[in-house]
């Protein structure tokens, strides 16, 4: 079975671990190619590994960049680069690679990496620049939408354009932008909040919303911009720096859409009961639970996830933030939604660069601005390969285009002319390769006309057919491509081999207590303190019990036997437990300071604690149940050591010494 996330981490400590101390070489090796690195090295049955592999591979760690290794550590190096090599091949000759979990597990590690090649990295790190930029700030502002209706005509994104401009002008006029917007926008909660939205930030608007709101002026009006909703007019109240995010809990009372003057009258009744309740000293948790009617937090004590600006109503988001400590309550007020009183749980601030990079990226994935970076790099990839395209062909299919699309039944069918549609760095693909794919992916037309499907899947279809072409060039462009995706090959074929030969074998409790019987010598205590612990509940048997103690190994008496003289079937008033351990332990730390073999003190809740010592002994054998991680390791390391001498005399492994010695003289050489 090939290797998954959980386990890669784990899987990436053994191939350090096989190869000991080999990753703290000097990045100096690595840093300047050396001439010999297409130069074999080794061969393991006549298969050969370049010099190139073992230095690239494990010489160029920089966690300690001035250390210059000797031609006896890289002698070292070189025999633990054998025994990984030697593993790698086993697994290779068992087929370990050849199941298709293996080849899964590997596809989609390759997969995963070739992303960051596919990709404009420059478009990429200015998004993500111009994103915490943006997060600095949060803008408060208002729109008007004219939405555009689907599969509309030009004429008609036209008469949608036009009419946002109509509203623009309004406004410039003198008219409100409120009175404007309940009377143009086609946003559906432009009834109850004119348009307004509060304060946003970054990502939590459409991206070409938020790029105009940010351009924007405080107190001016935008153009149209065009989103996918359609045509929007933005007018800016205010910018002001970001507030981070805050966590509260809230107590809701439901206020039905035009309520009778009985029914809202009643809400508000209700929640300054629950609000005296409150400073009474009732718990805010409890109360939320008993009469909260916000379903999807009562239960919780009405706690909320995090709340950025832009992220809640802004009547309660205005609430949730003006609270200033952790724990404080706010008076009740109304929303859109109801009465609130609300409960701040804690406050963050927004992050520093380093903590938010990797969320940004995140939710560049996400958004709609991550398809830039492929865009840009797909362009960069028809300029690179001198991308032709003759799309005049696409008419041919319009006829041959019908309804079986919208069943999922259409199938591709015999051209009479099947001309060539596209060519880059001479490959020529036809109308019959777009077809074929059109039939694997018809399930994507959803509610779109024909023609807009063919130009979306046309595109999708040269979209991916060069980052196709291009992956598969990976290996050969990107030499640390090729070498990041051997590393993860092998490191999966050592794991499972390994997980075969040593842990699997290493974890059977019979193998383990045999090679513990075979070697009890290696696991003994040094030096140990054996004690009991006598505990008194009544301390009028202090002075008797103290007297007696001394006596009591000559009467043959155990600790037990002592401390039972002092107990009744009715009552018992003294008890004991008997302790082994390191000298170093609390209860018998100062023992060579006590004037008998005994210590007795007096504890605060009136009972009295005896400590005596038993005996002391050096070179004690551990039980099997205090040392059996140390069994484990060493069993597994003799495993191990017993798998690579059968390693050894199966594979016959040949080092070309003269290139051995070429790599150890051009580290002396360039010290």
């Amino acid at each position: 079975m090939a290797v998954n996330f959980k386990t890669s981490i784990r899987m990436n400590k053994i191939i350090r671990n096989t190869l000991a101390g080999f990753m703290v070489i000097t990045c100096g090796i690595a840093a300047v190619a050396q001439p010999t690195e297409q130069k074999i090295l080794l061969t393991i049955n006549n298969e050969p590994v370049t010099a190139g592999e073992f230095q690239g591979l494990y010489l160029k760690s920089t966690s300690i960049e001035n250390a210059k290794p000797t031609r006896e550590v890289l002698e070292d190096y070189l025999n633990l680069f054998i025994n990984y090599k030697l593993k790698v091949k086993a697994a290779k000759d068992n087929g370990i690679d050849t199941t298709a979990a293996f080849k899964n597990e590997y596809q989609g590690y390759v997969e995963q990496l070739a992303q960051s090649y596919l990709i404009d990295n420059q478009v990429l790190n200015n998004l993500i620049e111009e994103a915490y930029n943006r997060m600095q700030y949060e803008v408060s502002a208002s729109h008007i939408l004219i939405s555009i209706p689907e599969n509309a005509s030009p004429s008609d994104t036209l008469k949608c354009y036009q009419k946002a401009m109509e509203a623009r002008s309004r406004i410039l006029k003198g008219e409100t932008f409120g009175s404007v917007a309940v009377a143009m926008s086609n946003d559906p909660s432009v009834s109850r909040n004119s348009g307004f939205l509060g304060y946003f930030t970054a990502f939590q608007m459409v991206y070409p919303f938020e790029s105009a709101a940010y351009s924007t002026p405080v107190d001016s009006i935008s153009m149209p911009v065009r989103t996918r909703f359609g045509y929007h007019i933005i007018k800016v109240h205010d910018k002001r720096p970001a507030r981070g995010q805050v966590k509260v809990a809230h107590i809701m009372i439901r206020v039905p859409p035009n309520p009778s003057p009985q029914a809202a009258e009643d809400a508000r009744l209700k929640i300054l009961g629950i609000y005296q309740r409150l400073t009474a000293g009732a718990d805010f948790a409890q109360l939320a639970k008993d009469e909260s009617q916000d379903p999807s937090t009562s239960k919780s004590g009405g706690e909320l996830p995090w709340i950025r600006p832009g992220q809640v109503i802004p009547e309660f988001e205005a609430v949730a933030f003006s609270l200033q400590h952790d724990g404080e309550i706010s008076q009740p007020f109304q929303s859109s939604a109801g009465w609130h009183i609300v409960k701040r749980l804690a406050k963050k601030e927004l992050g520093n660069r380093e903590e938010l990079i990797p969320e940004i990226r995140a939710m560049l994935m996400r958004d709609s601005r991550g398809m830039l970076p492929r865009t840009a790099f797909i362009e960069n990839l028809k300029k690179e390969y001198s991308f032709k395209q003759d799309t005049s062909k696409l008419k041919l299919l319009i006829p041959l285009l019908d309804s079986s699309l919208y069943k999922g039944t259409w199938k591709s069918p015999n051209l009479k002319s099947n001309s060539t549609l596209i060519s880059f760095n001479g490959n020529e693909l036809k109308l019959s390769d777009f077809c074929n794919f059109i039939e694997q992916n018809q399930g994507l037309i959803g509610k779109h006309s024909i023609p807009a499907f063919l130009m979306n899947a046309y595109t999708e279809w040269v979209n991916l057919t060069l980052t196709s072409y291009e992956k598969s060039k990976l290996p050969d462009k990107y030499p640390e491509f090729a070498q990041l995706t051997r590393e993860y090959y092998e490191g999966m074929l050592l794991f499972e081999i390994s997980n075969r030969e040593v842990w699997q074998k290493s974890s059977d409790s019979l193998g383990i207590a045999n090679f513990y019987n075979e070697h009890q010598d290696s696991y003994k205590w040094g030096k140990r303190i054996h004690f009991a612990v006598y505990t008194l509940t009544d301390p009028k048997i202090k002075k008797a019990f103290v007297s007696g103690i001394e006596k009591r190994s000559k009467k043959g008496l155990s600790p037990l036997d002592y401390a039972n003289r002092f107990n009744s079937p009715a009552k018992q008033v003294a008890t004991v437990v008997e302790k082994s351990g390191d000298p170093t332990l609390p209860e018998v730390a100062d023992y060579n300071s006590w004037p008998k073999k005994f210590s007795v003190r007096d504890t605060q809740n009136g009972e009295v604690v005896v400590v005596e010592v038993l005996d002391t002994t050096i070179g004690d054998v551990k039980p099997l149940t205090d040392c059996k991680g140390e069994v484990i390791s060493d069993y597994q390391n003799s495993l191990e050591r017993e798998w690579l001498e059968k390693l050894k005399k199966h594979y016959t492994v040949i080092v070309n010494r003269s290139v051995f010695d070429e790599i150890s003289a051009w580290q002396n050489n360039n010290k």
